[in-house]
């Protein structure tokens, strides 16, 4: 890549040399400016155009891996000889980082935060190379403005050239801009999405205030000409599920933002139970259900947000006696282990498809019945995921079509 044969040259033809070269890597860098960020805010597209513009003039081949987590993923391998590419055995997507894992390889560039050069590829052991026969290779970090995200990686294996030191400068600056562009892309998609998220709170919410708003509005209809306390009910009723809305939306933005106010006490959780049947007994004795409670007689002291606690329990018996039909049963079970309480409310509901039990937990996500999906508020569950995390415990859901449905909490135990 780099000029040879200047040894035998005068220090003007070497000066002229030098400076030829120079412009050249100036206007590569300029070239390689104007396409980055020429392509459309896209991640992927631009990782993709960052390989087509490093092959063929600095590589045979181009393969670029992201930073997630603790792992590195292979998101682009790029050839210019396309039909190479389709003859590439499967190689694994993931590779961990962490301490053991960086010795060699991307790992090394992403853990480190520097280049690698490798000038003599066949006989040294590399691992994660698209193919075997690589004559020189040379790894750079992809930086955003705070860290490593990625590592691109450049290999000669064809055209049987090789990398130099001198290669490295030019590599690194093609990869700040890359970088440059990857988190312009990145922060577009991240906006869009926040637009998208708030699209889509303003379209539930809309959707579902609505309802009770007619219900309020029909009711003060009714009462200019009438006096009735089945009115007032059914308006205060359509007051409070419309605050219940309200403080949905308030609690999840809270959780979302890593704000949510706990405020953890030790208490008996006989007491909570004991709380909740008491409140929710009504409910399902209007719908012709038993609401029972299966838990050992001996108390034990728990640790948690009392109200918040309670809030966990009341979605998921409510959600059962949404759910379960006249005459079924639903259960508050309490299992003590020995750094935990389990609770698990049981339903004999239709039970939820094996599609959706993965995306129970999520937000503005409801089951209809069993078998379909349907647009709501949709934030009980989530947010009930999201206390049960912030007091140190787990939550999960077991579920089988006509069979039912089992969600499960934790809550510490006190010391």
């Amino acid at each position: 890549m780099s000029s040879a044969g200047t040894d035998d040259l005068n220090e003007d033809q070497r000066a002229r040399i030098a400076a030829e070269d120079e412009q050249r890597r100036l206007a590569y860098l300029y070239e390689a400016t104007s396409a980055l960020f020429g392509e459309p805010l896209d991640v992927g597209l631009r990782l993709t155009r960052m390989a087509q513009l490093v092959v063929p003039d600095m590589a045979d081949w181009c393969w670029i891996d992201l930073v997630e987590d603790t792992e590195l993923r292979r998101v682009v391998t790029y050839h210019w000889n396309a039909s190479l590419l389709g003859a590439l055995a499967p190689q694994a997507t993931m590779r961990p980082l962490g301490p053991g894992t960086a010795t060699s390889g991307a790992s090394q560039v992403a853990s480190f935060g520097e280049p690698v050069l490798v000038a003599d590829a066949l006989a040294t052991a590399q691992p994660d190379v698209p193919c075997a026969g690589m004559r020189s290779i040379l790894r750079v970090p992809l930086r955003d403005s705070e860290r490593v995200v990625g590592v691109i990686s450049l290999g000669f294996r064809e055209s049987n050239r090789e990398y130099r030191e001198a290669d490295v400068a030019l590599v690194e600056a093609v990869a700040i801009r890359a970088g440059w562009a990857l988190q312009a892309a990145r922060q577009y998609e991240m906006a869009t999405r926040a637009i998208a998220s708030r699209d889509d709170i303003m379209a539930v919410v809309a959707h579902d205030l609505r309802n009770p708003l007619a219900t309020i509005l029909l009711g003060v209809e009714a009462l200019r000409g009438e006096t009735a306390s089945t009115i007032v009910d059914r308006i205060e009723r359509a007051g409070v599920r419309m605050e219940r809305l309200i403080v949905d939306l308030l609690d999840w933005r809270s959780i979302e933002s890593g704000h949510l106010h706990i405020s953890p006490e030790s208490l008996g959780y006989h007491a909570l139970v004991h709380e909740a049947v008491d409140a929710l007994a009504p409910q399902a004795t209007a719908r012709q259900q038993r609401l029972d409670t299966a838990m050992p007689d001996r108390d034990v002291q728990i640790t948690c947000d009392r109200a918040r606690t309670y809030q966990i329990i009341a979605n998921l018996v409510g959600n059962a006696i949404k759910f379960t039909p006249p005459g079924g049963r639903i259960v508050i079970r309490v299992e003590v282990e020995p750094t935990l309480v389990r609770f698990t409310v049981e339903d004999e509901g239709p039970g939820i498809a094996p599609d959706h039990l993965a995306h129970v937990f999520e937000r503005y996500w409801q089951a209809d019945g069993g078998t379909e999906s349907r647009r709501g508020i949709g934030l009980g569950l989530a947010i009930a995921s999201g206390i049960v995390t912030a007091q140190g415990g787990t939550i999960s859901a077991v579920s089988k079509l006509g069979a039912g449905a089992q969600f499960a909490f934790t809550v510490p135990r006190s010391a």
